[in-house]
C-alpha cells in the first residue's frame, strides 16, 4: 500500500467512521426525524379509496287503510268504522248462529248501497236455494243482481257430491281443489268483484290435513287479495278443535267475527209495594225464568284495527242482521228505597 492511500481512506464497505464526519457536508440534513416527515412521496396517495355506501331501496309508503261498510246496522261501530278493504275475514258460529243470512246480507248490501259487484261461492247450500231463502225472508232479489251482470253465485256443491248442475256457472267435475281455485279467480275477473263469500270453508277441509289446509287458505288469501277483494270466509268449527288446538284458519286471516247462538235463561217479574197498617210498608217480588235462544257477535282478532272487545246482541228481523252496538249487560241489580210508614 502506498503513502497515498495511506492518506485516503479504505473503500471498503465494513469500514467504520464517526457519523459527525458527515455532518458539515454541504446539502446533508442528517438523521434528523423531520427530515423524514417532510419530505418523501405522499403516502396519501397510497389511501384505500372510500368505500361508497349500497345503494338505497326505496321502501313503499305507508298508505291510510280505507275501511268499506258492511250495511249491517249497529256492525260497522263494533270494527272502528268498518272492515278493511282488501283483506279476508273468518266468520265463524255454529248452526243457526245467522252466518249465511250475515254474509249475504254483506254481499247483497256491497251490490245496492255501494256500488261493490260480489262473487257468492255455494259449498254446502244449492244457488237456487239461497236465492229463494233470501228472497222469501228479506226480499233480497240476487237472480235480479245475476242476470245484471253484477253478481255471480258459483255452485260449487254440485261437482263436489258428483252431481249434475243446471247453473251457469260451475266447478267442473271431477271437484278439486285447483278447479276450484281456477273458478273462483274466473268468477272474480269476469264480474271485477270487491266483495266475496265463500260458504263454506268447512266442506274444502273435509278430507284435507292441517298443512295442505293451511296451504290451501293461504294460497286462496293471496288470490282474493291480488284481486282487492274483502272476503268472507264461513266456517261452523269451533274455537278449538277435539285436540285442544285453535283452527288453522285464525292463524292466516285478518280478521274473526265470531258467531254465538246459545240457550239462555231470561228472568222475568214484578215487583209490587205492599201496605201494611202493622208492619209499615213491604216489597213482595213475583219473578219467573224462560229458556230462549239468544244471538251474539264478538271480534276476536282485527288487524290493523281498533274493535270492540265485549259480546254484542244481535237479532234477525225481517231487514237481517241487527248488532247493538252497546255491549251486552250481563246482570242488572236494582235496588229499592222507601220510608216505612209511620203507625199510630
Amino acid at each position: 500500500m502506498s503513502s497515498n492511500d495511506q492518506d485516503q481512506p479504505y473503500n471498503d464497505p465494513y469500514y467504520y467512521q464517526d457519523p459527525s464526519a458527515y455532518q458539515n457536508q454541504e446539502g446533508y440534513t442528517g438523521y434528523d426525524q423531520q427530515g423524514y416527515d417532510n419530505s418523501g412521496s405522499d403516502s396519501s396517495a397510497y389511501a384505500a379509496p372510500p368505500q361508497q355506501p349500497p345503494p338505497q331501496r326505496l321502501a313503499p309508503p305507508l298508505q291510510q287503510l280505507q275501511r268499506i261498510q258492511s250495511g249491517i246496522p249497529g256492525f260497522d261501530q263494533i270494527v272502528g268504522g268498518g272492515l278493511i278493504r282488501d283483506r279476508v275475514y273468518l266468520l265463524s258460529g255454529p248452526a243457526g248462529a245467522g252466518k249465511t243470512i250475515f254474509s249475504s246480507q254483506f254481499l247483497y248490501n256491497g251490490l245496492t248501497k255501494y256500488g261493490e259487484n260480489g262473487v257468492y261461492v255455494v259449498l254446502e247450500e244449492g244457488p237456487q236455494q239461497l236465492r229463494e231463502n233470501m228472497y222469501n225472508s228479506f226480499g233480497w232479489d240476487m237472480r235480479n243482481l245475476e242476470e245484471s251482470g253484477n253478481l255471480i253465485i258459483l255452485d260449487a256443491i254440485s261437482s263436489r257430491l258428483g252431481l249434475g248442475s243446471e247453473e251457469r256457472w260451475v266447478v267442473p267435475r271431477p271437484f278439486t281443489l285447483e278447479a276450484l281455485l281456477y273458478e273462483i279467480q274466473t268468477a272474480i275477473q269476469t264480474v271485477r268483484a270487491s266483495r266475496v263469500i265463500i260458504d263454506s270453508l268447512d266442506a274444502m277441509s273435509l278430507e284435507l290435513t292441517q298443512v295442505d289446509l293451511r296451504s290451501l287458505i293461504q294460497r286462496l288469501t293471496m288470490i282474493l287479495k291480488s284481486f282487492g277483494c274483502t272476503t268472507l270466509l264461513v266456517s261452523g268449527q269451533a274455537e278449538t278443535n277435539h285436540a285442544g288446538r285453535k283452527a288453522v284458519e285464525e292463524y292466516v286471516v285478518d280478521g274473526m267475527i265470531r258467531l254465538h247462538h246459545a240457550l239462555e235463561e231470561s228472568v222475568s217479574g214484578e215487583t209490587l209495594l205492599e201496605q201494611n197498617a202493622m208492619q209499615g210498608n213491604s216489597l213482595e217480588e213475583d219473578s219467573f225464568t224462560m229458556k230462549m235462544r239468544t244471538r251474539k257477535v264478538e271480534i276476536p282478532k282485527m288487524r290493523g284495527s281498533s274493535h270492540s272487545h265485549f259480546l254484542h246482541p244481535f237479532i234477525i228481523g225481517e231487514n237481517g242482521v241487527e248488532v247493538r252496538a252497546e255491549p251486552e249487560v250481563t246482570k242488572r241489580l236494582r235496588r229499592a228505597i222507601f220510608k216505612a210508614k209511620q203507625v199510630d
